[in-house]
């Protein structure tokens, strides 16, 4: 029967098969429930996203800034667990984009005996002036924890730089564990019409593919935190923290998403 074929019908055969071998995507998976279609991202023409599809992780290039997302050493007794360190997850270029003005900041915070933990945002236009300050109690449990920053923080199309401390001794700062970065809000209304229109895991793609750290990232975290058995999320999870550009170890990715109840809460007297 296959030899008696005519031609034509092989010749579109052969040629849908080659098409579906090469043409396969091939960048970071990020796991998708079923078939679907993601709306337009960024200028790009609708296509369909299966099951385990793959994504580009653009992230803005470093700002040079002598940022630290891991504390540097230091002398003396600590009240940080050895063996452990105070990580802030951002990029490796120390740059998170947002769109927001009271976006989330994620942090490990390992098993300390802190006073308190500290977030200070200054502007990063030379004056350094304070935009925030806040004093936070110390979670109980070592892991990794959102931050969550008040109504219009931030400005758009303005850079910030921020400061994340456990304060060991609130008299001798050289003790105190800190983690810096800088963090940058933009408006892109087209990208913002395609978000209103995704579920959940489809803003987690376009957030990624846009380079948007911030938003990618408290998006899949909250995901996790209504499903947190949910394999497929933990998956994202987990090629989201090790993306290039990002690279963090398996030790890190693997720790606990504290819930929100049990995250560090303001003090009051601050």
């Amino acid at each position: 029967m296959l030899a008696a074929m005519p031609q034509k019908i092989w010749l579109i055969f052969l040629t849908a098969i080659f098409e579906f071998t090469v043409l396969s995507p091939t960048n970071i998976a990020i796991a998708q429930p079923e078939t679907e279609t993601l709306p337009t991202t960024l200028g790009k023409p609708k296509r369909t996203v299966q099951s385990g599809t793959r994504v580009r992780l653009r992230l803005p290039p470093s700002l040079g800034n002598p940022n630290r997302r891991v504390p540097a050493a230091t002398r003396g007794e600590t009240c940080v667990a050895k063996k452990q360190n105070l990580t802030a997850l951002i990029p490796q270029s120390n740059l998170g984009l947002t769109t927001l003005g009271n976006p989330t900041l994620y942090f490990f915070i390992p098993q300390n005996a802190a006073n308190s933990l500290e977030l200070v945002i200054q502007n990063d236009d030379g004056n350094g002036q304070i935009v925030y300050q806040q004093k936070y109690q110390p979670n109980t449990q070592a892991g990794i924890v959102g931050i969550h920053l008040p109504p219009d923080t931030l400005a758009v199309n303005q850079k910030y730089k921020w400061n994340f401390s456990i304060i060991c001794n609130s008299k001798d700062p050289s003790l105190s564990k800190i983690v810096q970065g800088t963090i940058q809000r933009f408006e892109n209304p087209s990208l913002m019409n395609k978000i209103a229109q995704a579920t959940p895991q489809e803003r987690v793609l376009l957030y990624a593919e846009a380079g948007i750290w911030h938003d990618a990232l408290d998006t899949l975290a909250r995901l996790r935190y209504s499903r947190p058995n949910d394999l497929k999320l933990k998956a994202d999870w987990e090629a989201l923290l090790t993306a290039p550009g990002v690279e963090f170890d398996q030790q890190l990715v693997q720790q606990p998403l504290i819930s929100e109840k049990e995250a560090p809460q303001p003090l009051l007297n601050n």
